[in-house]
């Protein structure tokens, strides 16, 4: 796949496993980074990876 090609929502969608409408409303509140090519909204690979690896939440040590 190209990775330098901007992605739609629906491509986002599959990729995180969240329906289209849930990225649409996040893009409505800003919650992830997006860019508008005209009425199309598009997000760059790299920002959705970043945008994942944010939300990451390391897992605990094991106590003994």
């Amino acid at each position: 796949m190209n990775s330098s090609r901007p992605l739609t929502l629906r491509e986002c969608a599959e990729r995180t496993g969240n329906r289209e409408s849930t990225w649409r409303a996040w893009v409505l509140r800003r919650k992830v980074p997006f860019y508008r090519i005209g009425r199309s909204i598009r997000v760059k690979e790299a920002d959705l990876q970043e945008w994942i690896e944010r939300g990451r939440v390391p897992a605990r040590e094991v106590r003994q």
